[in-house]
Formats: structure tokens, C-alpha cells, sequence
């Protein structure tokens, strides 16, 4: 076989390996497809996604016979609370998303080229990374580039999570998840953050040049979510040191709200160093003198591995890792 007849055999065959399903994908599922089934499945019936898409009722209808004659499989089920999705209807929804996301993002990078910036990138920040690593690693960009656009997005880990998995964020910048979860992410550690046992200065335990883990035992605290790692850390400490755990607490993720909470009440939290620093400098509060041996948190950027990776992402990538050093 001549070099001119191989790309015709390898056409061939690639055309030949495709399913039927495939086929009828790609000639006949539309966008709006993939726009229904996501109002349909986050209203949870018919008549309440109408309402959304501001179509008529026999409009949804005819549209998910559609997408499920497509799909040659049913997406939803009817059950007590209306509909929701069967497991073919939640690979299309997270699918579907993922599609959206990307157009959305080749809309964005079309818009920057028109306006003279090489790119938007969304980055979901978490609060660790707030205070200090992002402000730094954005200056150190701007130094190397006038053309290019962050979307800085705040949320929790697994909010944000949810978000680089769907495609709304590029990147992610927080607290690294166990190694033995989300193994479609790439990670890659920044710094580890230590963290510290704060109180406002009129706290009891502020003017100590001592502070025990039984003192801490005694006194009222403010925790993140029972989930959270820094829950789980601190309440651990307790239990090693063979201390019962503290029985008033408030529960809150808001650092605002932790911050006014201590500075108003006589209240302690444990929080990220990199969080506190700059409250600890005007003296609104005061890191408590006690040690929390092996309690920091793994700090670094969050991808997914299938994302492509731009090359304003991979300079904001490198100027994250600057700023963590």
C-alpha cells in the first residue's frame, strides 16, 4: 500500500468503529437537548422547567421524547417528588454540562481575542488560598502580562470541586483533597499551612503565656462543619490527650462571621495561619500560645485531568508556584 491509500484506510476504519448511538449523537442531539434535560432534572418535573425556559409545557414534553429517542434510553423516572434522573440521565446531565461549559469557554476566549486579552480563565478559590497566594501570584502575573483575565470564583472545597468537575472553573486553588479521591484530578502540592488556635484580645486565655489543651477543653469554640478536616483535627487532639470535647461550640464557615464572633464573644477557633496573619498584625485577634503537632493543611492547585491547558493558564500555573515559595 502506497502512503497516498493510507489515510483513506484509516478513515475507513474509524468510521466503521462507530456505534449507532454515536451516530444519531452527533446528526441529531442540539444544545437545547442538553438545556432541558439540565432544567428538568434542577425543577424536578415538567411544568416547573417550562416556567424556566419560558416554553410551554407540551414544548418540554416533546423535547425530552426527543432527547431520549436520541439516547435510546430513558433519562427520568417518575417517583413521589416528580422526576429524577436515572443513571443514563445523570451521565447526560454531567456530560451536558461539561459540553455547555466548553462552549462557554470558547465563547470567552473568542471575546478576549476581540479585546486584545489572550484569555479568561475562572478560578475557584478556596478560603485558605485567599488572603496571600492568590493576591501574589496575580501580581506576579501582571508583571509578565497586560493580556489576560481572572474570574476568581470563592467556595467551599467540595462546592468548588463540583465545579471543576462540571467545567465551570479552569483551576482550583485550595486545600488538596485525599489522594484516593477524584482520581479525575491532577494535583500538585503548594505549601502546607499550619493551623493555629485563635481568640479575640479580650479572651481570657489571651493574656496567657501557656495555653493547654485542657484549658481549650473548657472554653467555647467555633468550628468549620463536622466534615471538615480541621474539625476532625482538632477534635482528635482532644481524644489523644485523653480530654473530653468541647460541648459549646458554634459551627460556621464564614470568616467574616468568625472573625466577628471572636472579636464580640469569649470564643476560640482553629483556622489557617495564612488566614489570620494580617487580623493577628492590627491586633483585632491573638494566636494563642499552644501547639497543634501535625494539624496543617496540604495547600495546591486542583485540575482536571482531561482540561487542556492554555498558555495563560499555564503562566498563572507557574507564577501559583512563585507565590507559594
Amino acid at each position: 500500500m502506497n502512503s497516498s491509500t493510507a489515510p483513506i484506510s484509516i478513515w475507513l476504519y474509524d468510521e466503521a468503529m462507530e456505534s449507532r448511538r454515536y451516530r444519531q449523537l452527533v446528526s441529531r442531539l442540539k444544545l437545547r437537548h442538553l438545556r432541558l434535560v439540565e432544567a428538568v432534572a434542577e425543577a424536578g418535573g415538567v411544568s416547573a422547567a417550562a416556567e424556566v425556559l419560558k416554553i410551554t409545557q407540551p414544548a418540554v414534553s416533546k423535547g425530552l421524547r426527543e432527547v431520549e429517542e436520541i439516547i435510546g434510553m430513558p433519562l427520568f423516572e417518575r417517583g413521589p417528588q416528580g422526576l429524577s434522573l436515572t443513571a443514563t440521565g445523570q451521565i447526560v446531565l454531567a456530560r451536558g454540562k461539561v459540553i455547555q461549559s466548553e462552549l462557554r469557554q470558547v465563547s470567552d476566549e473568542i471575546e478576549a481575542l476581540s479585546t486584545g486579552i489572550s484569555g479568561i480563565m475562572s478560578i475557584g478559590t478556596a478560603l485558605v488560598s485567599r488572603p496571600k497566594l492568590i493576591p501574589r501570584a496575580l501580581n506576579l502575573m501582571r508583571e509578565r502580562t497586560s493580556a489576560a483575565a481572572v474570574r476568581l470564583i470563592d467556595g467551599t472545597e467540595e462546592t468548588l470541586l463540583d465545579w471543576l468537575r462540571e467545567g465551570t472553573l479552569d483551576l482550583m486553588v485550595g486545600r488538596l483533597p485525599p489522594t484516593d479521591r477524584d482520581d479525575e484530578f491532577v494535583r500538585e502540592v503548594l505549601c502546607n499551612v499550619p493551623i493555629v488556635v485563635v481568640a479575640g484580645k479580650h479572651h481570657p486565655l489571651a493574656a496567657r503565656a501557656d495555653v493547654s489543651y485542657l484549658d481549650l477543653a473548657k472554653v467555647d469554640w467555633i468550628f468549620p462543619p463536622p466534615r471538615s478536616f480541621v474539625h476532625a483535627a482538632i477534635m482528635q487532639v482532644f481524644v489523644q490527650n485523653g480530654l473530653p470535647r468541647p460541648k459549646q461550640y458554634v459551627e460556621c464557615l464564614s470568616y467574616l462571621t468568625v472573625r466577628s464572633l471572636l472579636t464580640e464573644n469569649a470564643m476560640v477557633a482553629a483556622l489557617p495561619q495564612s488566614v489570620t496573619e494580617r487580623d493577628e498584625e492590627t491586633g483585632a485577634i491573638v494566636r494563642l500560645p499552644v501547639a497543634l503537632p501535625h494539624v496543617s493543611l496540604p495547600v495546591g492547585i486542583i485540575m482536571r485531568a482531561d482540561r487542556s491547558i492554555t498558555p495563560s493558564l499555564k503562566l498563572l500555573v507557574e507564577c501559583l508556584r512563585m507565590a507559594a515559595y
